[in-house]
């Protein structure tokens, strides 16, 4: 008899899913998650001698207001930056902390195919590396972003070029001061986050000797910023020696934001150093 009362149970339980099941999927309607006012371009670079994925973010209201310029953010690692970038530029918009703007990315396929390949060794780091295949590809890099993207963003979109802002981690921050040192005025706001300088320092140092009239009078600003658990031999002592030769110029020369995120690791510091870096380029 319990055998019997089990068994009627189990049908019971079966039925009512089976019934639950049916109905909610006459309820459900699927589809592909995308980012409002973006889309994707796929440049191919005689520079680089390879397909770059751009990633573009419009302000919202490009096509009310017809006769603006809006500023730009452009950012290393798009993959992963831009859809990052997208939603903490929508919180800080609610804030008033930036304004309307054209998000930027510049990535490799990897938001869209999981299964390419990322040559940001290749193409953010400026020494060449033994331990890493095609390393020191960062000056055609930037030659790229100075004579081909930007040329090109600015010819499809109306992009105010002089107020333009550039992003990186890691690597891509390396890349940042590297930009900031080599090309000062190709951007107004350099946000370099965790910059990986440990076979580029010197190299960085002597680029700034070397421009130092040239950053001076591009009124830029910079954000740099570590996490306080990173390493102390790869990222502090290099981030301070930059920092102190900076500070040694007169007042004018950079205006600069330095922090140090409170128990921040290298991979959970990318969106706060973002955030900071930007309320700090529109202030």
């Amino acid at each position: 008899m319990k055998s019997t009362k089990f068994l009627l149970l189990v049908l019971f339980v079966s039925l009512c899913s089976k019934l639950l099941s049916q109905d909610f999927k006459s309820n459900i309607q699927t589809s592909d998650v995308s980012l409002n006012y973006s889309e994707t371009i796929v440049l191919y670079s005689e520079t680089v001698q390879d397909s770059v994925y751009i990633y573009i973010k419009l302000p919202k209201d490009y096509n009310k207001n017809l006769d603006n310029r809006y500023p730009g953010i452009f950012l290393l690692d798009g993959d992963i930056a831009f859809p990052m970038a997208w939603s903490i530029v929508r919180y800080l918009q609610y804030g008033k902390y930036v304004p309307d703007v054209f998000i930027i990315g510049i990535g490799y396929g990897g938001l869209i195919n999981s299964n390419t390949i990322n040559k940001r060794e290749r193409d953010y780091s400026i020494s060449t590396i033994e331990s890493i295949k095609e390393s020191g590809g960062g000056e055609k890099f930037l030659e790229f972003i100075k004579k081909e993207l930007i040329p090109f963003i600015c010819s499809r979109y109306r992009l105010d070029s002089t107020r333009l802002t550039l992003s990186g981690h890691s690597l891509g921050g390396l890349f940042v001061l590297y930009t900031l040192f080599s090309e000062p005025e190709l951007f107004s706001n350099y946000i370099s986050s965790s910059p990986y300088t440990f076979y580029d320092l010197e190299k960085m140092l002597s680029l700034e000797e070397k421009n130092r009239n040239k950053i001076k009078g591009s009124n830029s600003r910079l954000s740099i910023s570590t996490g306080a658990n990173e390493d102390k031999k790869e990222y502090f002592e290099p981030i301070n020696k930059i920092l102190n030769r900076l500070r040694q110029r007169d007042s004018s020369y950079i205006k600069i934001n330095f922090k140090v995120f409170e128990d921040g690791f290298h991979f959970s510091t990318p969106a706060e150093a973002l955030t900071y870096g930007l309320i700090f380029s529109f202030e």
